[in-house]
Parts: C-alpha cells; sequence; structure tokens
C-alpha cells in the first residue's frame, strides 16, 4: 500500500508530480510502468537529505518510495532487484525508529509481507511462508492496540496475501482459514474501504482472498461455501474491471473460470458453461491458466499428512501430538503456522515430525515433503522468537532441522523443484552456521555442518551462480580442515 502517513508530507514540485503519477499508475492496476516515476521520486529525497541527517521527512519518503517500487519491480518481472529496494526500505525504516521519530511496525511488517510475495514469485516458497507469518503476526498485534481500526483494512490485505502463499506452499487449512478471515474484514470495513484512496488496491486483494476461499472450500467438498466466495470474487472483479486495467480483467477471468468450474461441480451445468465460455472467449489464456491450477489441486494438509503417515507406517506414539496442531494454540486464531503451538513447543512437535520424513521418503514421497515443510516451519519459528530449546540448547534441535532440511531440500531437487530446493538449501547453510560452535570436538556435527554447505554449493552451482557455489564449498572444506 502507498505510505502516505508519517512524517512526510507531499510537496509542489517535480518530485510530486512524480510521486502521484507513480500512485496513479499503482492505482490503475499498471505498477509495472510506475518504476521510472518512483526512481525519480528517490533521487530528489535523496538529494534533499544529503548533508541534512536529520533530514527524516526526506527519508520517510525514500523508504516509503523503494517499498513501492519493490511492488513495481516484482510487476515487471525483476524480483532480485525488488528484494534490493525492500532491503533499503528496512534499512530507511528501521533508521527513523531507532531515532524515535516514527512508530515503523506497520511499516517493516508490509516490507516482510512483500518481501514475502517477492520470494513466491522466485520460487522460494518457504521462505516466503515465515516471511508472511511474521507480517501476519505484526499486523495482529496492531490491531489489538489502541490504533486497532486504523490498521484493520492492511490486516485484512496481509490476511489475503497469507493465504495465497499458503495455498500454494502450506496447509489449506491454514490457508482458507486466512483467505476467509480477510474475506469477512473486508466485507466489515466496506464503507470504510470504499472512502480510501487505496480502495481499489484492497477490492484487489479481496478477490485474492476469495479466491483462495473457493479453491478450498470446493477442494473439501463445502460447495456452498465455495459459491459464496465465488460469487464475492466475482462482484468485485467485475467492478474492478471498470478500471480497463489488462490485470483487473485477467482477474474478472480467472473468478468467471473458477465459479463456472464449481456451478459445474453442483450440477449447475449449463450456468457453469457459460461462465466458462465468456471466460475463454475474453482470455483464454488467463482461463486455462486457473483451470489447469483447479485440476492440480491443494497441497496436502497437515491432518491428511499424518493419516497418510499412520497408514504407511503404522500406529506411531506421537500421531495424537501432532494432530493437536491442527488445532489453534490458546489465544491464537489458526491461520499461520505460528498459530499452531507457542515457541517452546514449536521445537519439540518439529523434532517428532522430523522422525518420520526419512521413512516416509521411501514410501510417499509427497506426505514425507509436507511434514517436512511443517518442521522446518515450526523450527524456524521457534528460532526466531528465540525460544529457550532453540537458544540454549541449539546442540539438540539444529541438527535434527539441518537433516529436515537436508532431505526435504534434496527431494525437491530431484522432483524437479530447483527453486524451492535452493531455498531450503539457504536455510540448510544458515543451520550449518549455527552448528559450527559444537564441531570442533564432534566429528558427526562437523560432518553434517559441511554437508550442508556442499549441499547448498550444489545447488548453486546446478542454479548457475557459480561464485556463490564456490565459497559455499570453500566454507565447506575449511570446516573440514578445521579453520
Amino acid at each position: 500500500m502507498v505510505d502516505s502517513g508519517g512524517l512526510w508530507t507531499p510537496p509542489e514540485d517535480e518530485l510530486a508530480e512524480a510521486l502521484q503519477t507513480a500512485q496513479v499508475l499503482i492505482e490503475e492496476g499498471r505498477a509495472d510502468e510506475a518504476g521510472p516515476y518512483q526512481q525519480r521520486v528517490i533521487e530528489l529525497a535523496r538529494e534533499r537529505a544529503e548533508g541534512h541527517p536529520d533530514h527524516y521527512e526526506a527519508k520517510h519518503l525514500m523508504a516509503a518510495t523503494q517499498y513501492e517500487l519493490a511492488g513495481s519491480l516484482n510487476a515487471s518481472g525483476r524480483h532480485e532487484e525488488a528484494l534490493a529496494a525492500l532491503h533499503e526500505a528496512q534499512l530507511g525504516y528501521t533508521e527513523l525508529s531507532d531515532a524515535g521519530v516514527l512508530d515503523a511496525t506497520s511499516f517493516l511488517a508490509d516490507v516482510r509481507a512483500r518481501r514475502a510475495m517477492t520470494q513466491a514469485h522466485r520460487g522460494h516458497g518457504a521462505t516466503a511462508v515465515l516471511e508472511m507469518d511474521g507480517a501476519v503476526i505484526a499486523y495482529g498485534q496492531l490491531v489489538g492496540g489502541e490504533d486497532g481500526p486504523k490498521h484493520q483494512p492492511d490486516f485484512a490485505r496481509v490476511l489475503a496475501m497469507n493465504a495465497l502463499i499458503l495455498r500454494r506452499y502450506g496447509d489449506p487449512a491454514l490457508a482458507v482459514a486466512s483467505a476467509d478471515a480477510a474475506t469477512q474484514l473486508f466485507l466489515q470495513l466496506a464503507d470504510q474501504i470504499n472512502e480510501s484512496p487505496q480502495s481499489l488496491s484492497y477490492a484487489r486483494y479481496l478477490c485474492t482472498a476469495a479466491a483462495v476461499s473457493a479453491d478450498v472450500h470446493a477442494a473439501e467438498g463445502r460447495l456452498d461455501l465455495a459459491l459464496e466466495a465465488d460469487e464475492i470474487g466475482l462482484t468485485t472483479a467485475d467492478t474492478l474491471a471498470d478500471s480497463e486495467s489488462a490485470t483487473d480483467l485477467r482477474t474478472l477471468v480467472a473468478a468467471l473460470t473458477r465459479k463456472g468450474k464449481h456451478l459445474s461441480v453442483v450440477g449447475r451445468i449449463m450456468e457453469g458453461e457459460s461462465c466458462l465460455s465468456t471466460a475463454f472467449a475474453t482470455d483464454a489464456e488467463t482461463a486455462q491458466r486457473v483451470t489447469e491450477e483447479l485440476d492440480r489441486g491443494l497441497p496436502l494438509s497437515l491432518v491428511a499428512a499424518l493419516e497418510n503417515a499412520e497408514l504407511r507406517l503404522g500406529p506411531f506414539e506421537q500421531y495424537h501430538r501432532l494432530l493437536a496442531l491442527s488445532e489453534p494454540a490458546p489465544g491464537m486464531t489458526l491461520a499461520t503456522v505460528s498459530g499452531r503451538t507457542d515457541p517452546e513447543s514449536a521445537a519439540v512437535r518439529a523434532s517428532e515430525l522430523a522422525e518420520l520424513i526419512r521413512p516416509l521418503l521411501l514410501q510417499d514421497v509427497d506426505t514425507a515433503l509436507t511434514l517436512g515443510m511443517e518442521a522446518h516451519y515450526l523450527f524456524a519459528i521457534s528460532s526466531e522468537r528465540e525460544s529457550h530449546r532453540m537458544r540454549y540448547e541449539t546442540s539438540k534441535y539444529a541438527p535434527v532441522w539441518a537433516q529436515v532440511l537436508l532431505a526435504i531440500s534434496e527431494a525437491y531437487y530431484q522432483a524437479g523443484r530447483i527453486d524451492l530446493a535452493l531455498d531450503l538449501g539457504g536455510w540448510c547453510a544458515e543451520v550449518a552456521t549455527a552448528l559450527i560452535p559444537f564441531t570442533d570436538d564432534d566429528s558427526v556435527m562437523k560432518y553434517l555442518a559441511g554437508s550442508c554447505y556442499r549441499h547448498h554449493g550444489d545447488l548453486l552451482a546446478a542454479t548457475g551462480d557459480l561464485l556463490a557455489s564456490q565459497h559455499a564449498h570453500e566454507a565447506a572444506q575449511q570446516l573440514q580442515l578445521g579453520r
């Protein structure tokens, strides 16, 4: 969203003209065209800040525009550049926060959310889930605070983004919970949102939430709820299409396709065919893409994966403890992985999941990967929240985490999902770094850490990053030589 609050007010000069042009393009769904204007805003704001370390208005404007620039770069497919812009935005907001001139909580949460979407565009879904988890938690705390109502529309926006990422890389049960919560909040805030200058952007996120709701409810046989979500999405998309934006037209076609497929399932054949024929006549490529996505179905849920594991491996002692992760932890709403349990228990449950992965890889790869990803998410959340177990029992839990990452990263690589394998390989290298203090007198730990670095290096080489691959292999070699 456009950062229009805080320290700065738009000036009346070339900077203001560039800023206004960029914002208009974004609102019209033409973010890919806004980049040059945003670059000019950053240049002009930087000129004003030079030599004036306390020129916080200019610094705020630079941070805000770097954040918006990342969205434009993503729309143009320039995801690495988008990550760099988000890094600059984060640095800027952190500087303002440290100076005590801005409460940057919501802005930093937005940076995490946009970084999550950027990582998802790159295929780095494991990182995307965890970045978005942090953004949702931050906004959840904001809406529970003194200024809660002010943050509600953006909380709904972040929930919609979270749902989209979880639908692809996480548990569909979490995805639909997040999508339904976003949809309900958007509808409750309709009057407030319609008066907002960002109303079109919020409407686009409502379409995203409705699409995820419809997909998951339909896949689980809840066709009445799916069609309700379809109707919300189609009505909103139809209004958006008046913008004459190509992006909004694709959103309308996607909504028509989705509804047509679901109508056919419930036996309303003629209505379904009418929706589908209109969708294909308007934009056959988009309609076909959505059809293929629906035909592929959803990832396994945690509950389904645990049931599969019990069928393959026989009854196991931790089954009911792990099944309890499908219910929200006390005081939490189950729309994020971190809502499954508290940070201390997360490391324990992750270790219990880890015991299932290697035997399952020999019998049911999809189930093994689902449980492996859930274990990784729980380990990462426990680590980020600095739980006692991850801080002071590192030698117990970090090796298990590393072994999980090695196993599922290699399995994703063998399945041809190289981007996700590389993402997990990067996490593997990070965990290896945490193991180094324990490698001096533990040959097993040293071998494991070296294996993590080598695996990451192999994946970097496979994706063409030979320099980074060399550095990773050198790190493994130095570890083996004790340097």
